[in-house]
């Protein structure tokens, strides 16, 4: 056999595998073959074939059966194979068979030649790919989010990047930024674990990929902050996409064995020639914190006056996590009225801040970040006590005894079984009269969970206390719920006392949901009552209480103790002498 014959063959070797193509590799296994007139040749890697050439299946089989003991002679179907084995490596090996003549101590010296130039080929293969997927796993670690596998925001400034340096002022398509946050996401994670939150992420990075185009861009920031980049037709055609998102992820999902209802908030930013991608995304920032202020589950559009708002909210956020330390949440009251003989039946506990350079805030202004930031817990439990310090000692009062309480629970606090704990012992502390006491809890926070809320309404109402469903008719209501909850109470929402005897629609939702109340035995009370005539109608339609500027406006405690409760303290009895 010619030495130049057997070179030639040992460079095709390395150059198969070097090249990494299955074509040449096979070709290799070929030529090893007719290299010394053999019909079977096979590499065998870790007890499986990796490549065979002269083998049926069934034939394939019996080799692998017998690979182990390495016997000379295998029997196949057309005969007895001649067996040389050469070892590529510890574990691996070269098989060569031949019909015929056995292989003489030149073929074998020829095919364990071969051999050693595989195994060096396979070994500088597999350090080429291992160090080929290792720049591949370091590339996709930086680029990519390792929970959902969507680009990260790294890759997403960089594509944003591209995009706009591609962009001509006459283009014909419109590009977008879609900034996607999950609305009370920090609740979740709170009432669910992270494992829930995880679960919860995953679920919209897909729903958002099913939403766009195969070209369009979906990534993951950080947290609970997703992108959407895309190019549509026009503007309204953007918009519409993102109202379809908020609609698909609004459908509830279950997550270990919880059914969890969840919305997202998008604020969109649409893209110019010569952008900065940073700007870009923070002005589909802003808008979608824009989206959050107007009641979340929305999407709203980028305008320049939202930078200055957003200059501001990171102002009182900044501010915000040290009111509650400092002293400044603030428990104000509004009265609440009995119909039926216009007597004070009790007050409602209203959150205002005392910021330290704008004076009094409402709720509005801030409610919506301090649940975001989770502070919201730390506040309803101050304005809670508070209102139960106050209530407490007013119940001493001769004829006040059963002045009653309302007092807002966030859809953070309902969810927090430490809760219970915090409410009991407030009232203890405070030793107000439990059965006066009712917790006003939105529709929405209801249904956020249903099997968790449960449990946590059941075990506050061991405590003696009294449900409210607040601003019922609004939000996602059934009689399911109203069943399954120790409901005491409906408050008709002000939106529908505000057109009653004036839009029919609202006088029929305000008249249905007092005689779901009587027929559930239920409390009502009217909220928002501005007027005398407002007043007739809620009284004629049915209501048990009212409540609004017409009986009285939020106040401090103390302004309440003058206006309230001073007037209906009994007179000492003056003695006169005879």
């Amino acid at each position: 056999m010619e030495t130049s014959w057997s070179l030639h063959l040992l460079s095709e070797i390395l150059s198969a595998f070097s090249t990494e193509d299955p074509d040449n590799l096979r070709n290799v296994v070929n030529r090893v073959a007719e290299s010394v007139d053999a019909e079977v040749a096979a590499i065998l890697c870790e007890g499986q074939i990796s490549w065979c050439i002269g083998l049926s299946e069934t034939d394939q089989i019996q080799l692998l059966e017998q690979a182990k003991q390495q016997p000379s002679n295998i029997p196949i179907r057309s005969g007895d194979l001649h067996a040389c084995w050469a070892p590529l490596g510890s574990s691996d090996v070269l098989f060569v068979g031949r019909l015929g003549e056995r292989f003489d101590l030149e073929e074998r010296a020829l095919l364990r030649a071969m051999a050693r130039s595989i195994e060096l080929s396979m070994n500088m293969l597999r350090a080429v790919t291992s160090e080929r997927q290792a720049r591949n796993d370091a590339y996709q670690q930086a680029t990519h989010d390792a929970l959902t596998g969507l680009p990260n925001r790294r890759m997403v400034l960089d594509h944003l990047k591209a995009t706009i340096d591609h962009l001509v002022a006459d283009e014909a398509l419109v590009t977008a930024v879609l900034f996607i946050d999950i609305d009370r996401f920090k609740w979740i994670n709170d009432a669910h674990g992270h494992a829930a939150g995880d679960q919860l992420l995953i679920h919209i990075s897909r729903i958002l990929t099913d939403s766009v185009r195969h070209e369009d861009l979906v990534g993951r920031l950080s947290g609970d902050e997703f992108i959407v980049i895309t190019q549509l037709g026009d503007r309204h055609a953007t918009n519409e996409l993102a109202r379809r998102i908020i609609e698909t992820i609004r459908q509830p999902i279950r997550v270990f064995g919880s059914e969890l209802s969840h919305t997202v908030s998008i604020g969109i930013s649409f893209v110019q020639p010569g952008d900065d991608p940073s700007v870009v995304l923070e002005n589909a920032d802003m808008a979608m914190y824009r989206a959050k202020a107007l009641g979340r589950g929305r999407y709203a559009n980028f305008h320049s006056s939202m930078r200055v708002l957003a200059q501001q909210r990171l102002s009182l956020e900044e501010n915000l996590g040290h009111a509650a330390d400092n002293g400044e949440i603030r428990t104000y009251l509004q009265p609440l009225f009995r119909l039926s003989d216009n007597t004070l039946a009790g007050f409602e506990t209203l959150i205002r801040w005392q910021h330290p350079q704008h004076g009094i805030l409402p709720p509005g202004s801030f409610l919506n970040q301090a649940e975001d930031s989770g502070l919201i817990q730390e506040m309803d439990m101050i304005v809670f006590e508070t209102g139960c310090s106050a209530i407490a000692k007013w119940q001493q009062i001769p004829g006040l005894e059963h002045l009653r309480l309302s007092s807002n629970l966030s859809a953070h606090s309902l969810a927090d079984p430490r809760t219970k704990e915090r409410i009991k012992a407030i009232l203890e502390t405070t030793g107000i009269n439990s059965c006066n006491v009712y917790l006003e809890i939105t529709e929405t926070a209801l249904v956020e969970d249903i099997k968790s809320t449960a449990s946590n309404i059941i075990a506050l109402r061991n405590l003696n206390l009294r449900l409210a469903i607040d601003d019922f008719g609004t939000g996602y209501s059934s009689l399911l719920y109203l069943k399954r909850f120790p409901v005491a109470l409906l408050k008709i929402d002000r939106s529908f006392v505000d057109g009653l005897g004036l839009n029919p629609e609202d006088d029929v939702i305000a008249t249905t949901i007092i005689s779901l109340a009587r027929a559930l035995e239920l409390e009502v009370v009217a909220e928002g009552v501005e007027n005398e005539n407002q007043l007739d109608l809620i009284r004629e339609l049915g209501s048990d209480y009212g409540q609004g500027y017409l009986f009285g406006q939020p106040m401090s405690i103390g302004d309440t103790e003058r206006c309230f409760i001073s007037p209906r303290r009994p007179h000492p009895a003056v003695h006169t002498t005879p």
